[in-house]
Formats: structure tokens, sequence, C-alpha cells
């Protein structure tokens, strides 16, 4: 009888030891679902959020130096208009790569509805700039006047889009941010609880050490008698 006992009582710390063995394999695979969702999320900060926000300042930047010039060309005189074609077909180019880049991110749809409406308006604004420098040649006082009423208010809209495209560019980058402290914080809990199990397993472990051994004592003086 103490045989048949001691058998169920060791079949009994079997199970609970597979069990304790289930739990420590889902702990480890949910903490390694946790660790790619943090390694993605930031992979995602780094690639689709920073350096796209440096683009969308060197963006920025080009507009803001093609306004300038244009401006000091059509109310200073300086630069002449080759240069400042010159110029201008440098600065084009450049936004047009910067804007493909930036393109090729992944977006949200908010960031492609503002994209687009980013890339039409500087289309516009890159037709009028043109328009305006020849016009310039010609007659200086119609250039300016074409200027104020059809080209500022075309640089005010780039430069709206571009405010939206950086808020959205923050509010996307804080919540991929919250999305990996909550996995980091996750996967702490999950540490502590593969923590918790392991010393379980080993206390049942060392319980079946200690049955094992009493089981041996008893054959022994069973053999003995």
């Amino acid at each position: 009888m103490k045989w048949a006992f001691a058998i169920q009582r060791k079949l009994r710390l079997a199970i609970v030891l597979a069990v304790l063995m289930l739990f420590i394999i889902i702990f480890s695979l949910i903490e390694s679902y946790n660790i790619n969702r943090i390694s993605k999320s930031f992979n995602s900060i780094y690639e689709d959020r920073l350096i796209p926000a440096v683009d969308l300042h060197l963006t920025a930047d080009l507009i803001h130096k093609k306004q300038s010039d244009l401006v000091t060309f059509l109310f200073a005189g300086t630069p002449g208009a080759e240069q400042i074609k010159v110029s201008t077909g440098k600065s084009n180019s450049s936004l047009d790569s910067l804007l493909n880049k930036y393109g090729k991110t992944h977006l949200v749809a908010a960031e492609t509805s503002h994209l687009q409406s980013l890339k039409k308006n500087l289309k516009d604004y890159q037709r009028d700039e043109l328009m305006i420098i020849n016009t310039a040649l010609l007659n200086k006082d119609v250039a300016q006047k074409l200027y104020l009423t059809n080209t500022l208010p075309l640089y005010e809209k780039l430069n709206t889009d571009l405010l939206q495209l950086t808020h959205v560019q923050s509010q996307v980058g804080k919540e991929l941010l919250t999305e990996s402290l909550k996995s980091q914080a996750s996967s702490n809990f999950i540490t502590q609880l593969q923590l918790a199990v392991t010393v379980i397993l080993g206390l049942v472990i060392m319980i079946l050490i200690v049955t094992g051994k009493q089981v041996m004592i008893s054959q022994e003086k069973y053999k003995m008698n």
C-alpha cells in the first residue's frame, strides 16, 4: 500500500511538473512575441518616424529657400534670372527625391492624404514660380502682383501641409512609443512569472528526489525483512 501511495504521489508531482513546464514554454513564447513587438516598434520609430521627420525638415528648408530667393529676385533684383532658374531647378530635383523617399516609408491614412496635398500644392507652386520668373523678365510689376495674389497663398498652403505632416509624425511616434512601453511592461511581468514558476519547479523536483529516496529506503527495508 505504501508503494502504491508513493507511486500515486509521484504521478501527481509528475503531472504538476509537466504543467509547470508547459507554463514556462507558454511564457517563453509570449515573451518572445513581446520582444519582437518592441523591436518592430523601435525600428518603425527610427525608419518610419525619425528619418522621415529629418526629411520633412529638409523639405521645409528647401521650400523656404525657394520662397526667399523668389522674393529677393522680385523685390531686390538679385539673384539674376538665370541664376534663380538654376537654383530653382536644383531645389525642385532635391524636393522630388525627398518626397519620393518619404512616400516609401510606412504611412498612416492621414499622412498619405497630407502628402498628396503637399505634392499637388508643390507642383502648383513650382508652376507659378517659373511663370513669375519669366513674367518678371518682361514686366516686374505684373510679376510682383501675381506673386502676392497667387504664389504667396500657395506657399502658405505648403507650410500648412508640412505642419500637418509633422503633427501626424509626432502623434504616430507617441503611439509607437506607448505600444513599446506596454510590451516592455508585459515582458517584465512575464519574466517575473517565469521566475516564480521556475522556483516552484525547483521545489517539485526536490520533492520528487526526496520521495524517490524514501521509496528506495522502503524497498531496501522490505528486502532485509
